[in-house]
């Protein structure tokens, strides 16, 4: 509920574009006020036979907590957790931060002496240009690719509470898992007050309702791509990139959810200014077992977004959609 205080904005949020740059986005410069406190990198891709695999890994300064790497269960029919998340890297990781190339490399735990650590630990290496990603966790995954084009960015002008959101969107190809596959690797910075989680905040605990980010590859090669934010107190935004144009953007997005009896999200209708996407979620896209560990009401999934009415042809494209289900009930959106 809006608080109407002075020089509070609740969580309002303004929404654009920009282009991605190590050299214009140093970890070390504060962006209104706020520092960077958190890097994401996560995919999902599909192989020849149409199968999904997903990974998702987080950064906080030179620590990163492991990878989350997901493929299909074809026992429960859902995206479930590899075995191999288990053998990535964690711990401490040497950083490159100067310069036109950004670099996360050589894990300080798989220098320890053997007999130590775990054996069977991959290493990691991810690289970042603005032009172009690169990634790899040892024998588990090797992916890269050219960028997406601009990059979306989401500020929340709470006096509190504020935060600034950035997306970058390449689409990548490789191996996951052994299996050649392609698909979108985006990688996330988030910036807000220091000593805090995102998980900590008051975005994870109440306003969020849901968040999402697609991609799709034509049969052109042109790429698409979109965030929608749906949350209380003026936290809702949409932006659709394709290459250095934005194609559209709202801080009005309106959003409409069909559940089923379990609470996840099986379509998702955005309104972003005059253009209308749809997400359909297939049960194969739920991530159960990631979802489990975050929380009851919490949903992760992956599916597709298309825009109504839209004559391109859709070679491939994945999305992340995160949801709670309490707060979309709560609110009248289903």
């Amino acid at each position: 509920m809006a608080r109407h205080l002075f020089g509070d904005f609740d969580h309002q949020a303004v929404v654009g574009a920009f282009r991605p740059d190590p050299e214009t986005m140093r970890v070390e410069d504060p962006q209104f006020g706020l520092p960077l406190q958190a890097t994401y990198i996560y995919g999902f891709f599909s192989d020849d036979h149409g199968a999904t695999f997903g990974v998702e890994r987080k950064f906080v300064g030179g620590l990163t907590s492991g990878c989350f790497v997901l493929r299909e269960d074809y026992e429960t029919g859902e995206l479930g957790l590899s075995p191999a998340t288990g053998r990535s890297a964690r711990g401490e990781v040497r950083r490159k931060l100067d310069g036109p190339e950004r670099v996360w490399s050589d894990p300080v735990f798989s220098r320890l002496p053997e007999g130590i650590g775990n054996e069977d630990e991959q290493s990691m290496e991810l690289r970042w240009r603005h032009e172009s990603i690169s990634y790899s966790e040892g024998d588990i995954l090797t992916l890269a690719g050219p960028s997406a084009g601009l990059g979306i960015q989401v500020f929340s002008a709470s006096r509190a509470h504020p935060m600034l959101y950035t997306v970058i969107c390449h689409w990548a190809s490789g191996t996951v898992l052994g299996r050649p596959v392609s698909g979108p690797l985006w990688m996330d910075n988030a910036y807000w007050a220091h000593g805090r989680d995102y998980k900590d905040d008051v975005y994870w605990k109440s306003v969020e309702v849901s968040w999402q980010i697609f991609c799709n590859r034509f049969t052109d090669g042109s790429l698409e791509w979109g965030h929608f934010v749906t949350g209380r107190d003026g936290f809702t935004t949409g932006a659709v990139v394709n290459g250095d144009r934005l194609v559209a953007s709202t801080s009005g997005l309106r959003t409409k959810y069909a559940l089923d009896d379990a609470g996840w999200p099986t379509s998702v209708a955005y309104d972003v200014g005059d253009l209308q996407y749809e997400f359909s979620g297939p049960v194969s896209g739920r991530m159960t077992q990631f979802s489990a560990a975050r929380g009851p009401e919490y949903r992760a999934q992956t599916g597709q977004t298309r825009r109504l009415n839209d004559r391109r042809e859709i070679a491939d494209g994945h999305t992340w959609l995160e949801s709670f289900a309490d707060r979309i009930a709560a609110d009248g959106l289903a």
